[in-house]
């Protein structure tokens, strides 16, 4: 029997702690509740915990300096830490993230919000085991072929590199290889031609408290550096260095530049795969149109024949049952002149209907001149 995921939450608000135990367990979730981060360190220490929900502002030991000591401690440093607060301004945002928070909640806690956030982090946590394991294997094949010892051999690699992806995972790929030839550690991060984010890091999916902060640092300065931590932004990508080496200020400075040559090249890549992948949606959307207007045409050739072969017939068994119908001849000609008159404006429809083919045939060779 699998076991069930284990989860600790901790706040100085004992309805909070209810509400999260009973979000928890209708999961079948099971979960450790504490009144203080002193008392949750102490959980920590005797149980085996999947993930970890703290509010910040708490007595005795806040949040910040709670999550702190979680990731400094080897036993506890990969536990998923998800902070709570009613407040998500940038700054908020930067302190979690550089204690290594992984998400957070925001406050009054709503209990679709609750249970997506906690499945989604859970699941991205396993597979990002799954795809450390690869990348690893990955790494050490593909950094044979790209085996030079100077910074400068290192952008021009990169530079071959780059122009050769075919896809953004390629090119994620590509980047973090060169990021870890300079002995840094990255998430990157496209936004499609519609705006929307798509993020790729060393260790499988992107934490979505770092979508987050680098999208809000995309307001700041082409450079935001916070910690040992800089964001490089661009119009379509982000590029979050995790491990700059600010106590070396020559290497660090120097980096940067190297930073800003790589950074030119992959914004020049990134929007040559948006244009190539916004190319192919049309050409799918066109071809698309010319299939739908073939079979309009078609199925309208073949309705205006019915309805003149139908009208017709009508015609001819209008005439034969005026034989025997005994009518006057004024009555007979009036009756086949309202049907005469039926017939003529069915063709009259057809004619009109052979036009409206016409331009559609006419649209239709224009695009499969535009798909050729």
């Amino acid at each position: 029997m699998e076991k069930a995921t284990t989860i600790l939450a901790v706040d100085d608000d004992e309805d909070i702690l209810n509400l999260y135990r009973l979000h928890a367990e209708e999961q079948g979730y099971k979960i450790f509740v504490s009144s203080s981060a002193v008392k949750a360190l102490a959980i920590l220490e005797q149980d085996k915990v999947d993930l970890i929900i703290s509010d910040i502002l708490m007595p005795d030991l806040d949040g910040y300096e709670f999550c702190r000591q979680v990731k400094e401690n080897p036993k506890t440093q990969k536990i998923p830490f998800v902070f709570v607060s009613a407040m998500t301004s940038l700054e908020e945002l930067v302190t979690g993230y550089g204690l290594g928070a992984d998400d957070y909640l925001t406050k009054p806690i709503e209990h679709e919000q609750f249970l997506l956030k906690i499945k989604h982090i859970l699941s991205v946590s396993k597979k990002n085991e799954e795809v450390q394991e690869q990348l690893d294997t990955y790494y050490k094949t593909a950094m044979q072929a790209m085996n030079y010892s100077s910074e400068m051999g290192v952008i021009l690699e990169f530079y071959k590199v780059c122009v050769a992806a075919k896809s953004f995972r390629e090119l994620a790929n590509y980047i973090f290889m060169t990021m870890k030839q300079l002995e840094l550690y990255c998430s990157f991060q496209i936004y499609d031609l519609n705006g929307q984010a798509m993020g790729y890091t060393e260790q499988g999916e992107i934490p979505p408290l770092e979508t987050d902060i680098m999208l809000l640092a995309k307001k700041q300065s082409r450079f935001y550096d916070f910690g040992v931590r800089t964001i490089v932004s661009y119009d379509n990508f982000s590029l979050l260095i995790k491990n700059m080496p600010v106590e070396d200020k020559e290497k660090y400075g120097r980096l940067k530049d190297i930073l800003g040559t790589l950074c030119d090249a992959i914004s020049s890549r990134v929007e040559v795969l948006l244009t190539n992948d916004s190319l192919m949606q049309k050409q799918q959307v066109v071809e698309s149109v010319s299939v739908t207007i073939m079979d309009v045409d078609s199925s309208f050739s073949q309705l205006q024949k019915q309805n003149v072969t139908a009208i017709e017939n009508m015609l001819e068994q209008i005439e034969e049952a005026l034989l025997i119908l005994g009518l006057t001849e004024f009555q007979e000609e009036n009756v086949l002149g309202i049907a005469k008159k039926c017939l003529a404006e069915t063709n009259k429809a057809f004619y009109e209907g052979v036009e409206i083919n016409c331009k559609l045939e006419k649209l239709r060779e224009q695009l499969s001149t535009i798909l050729n």
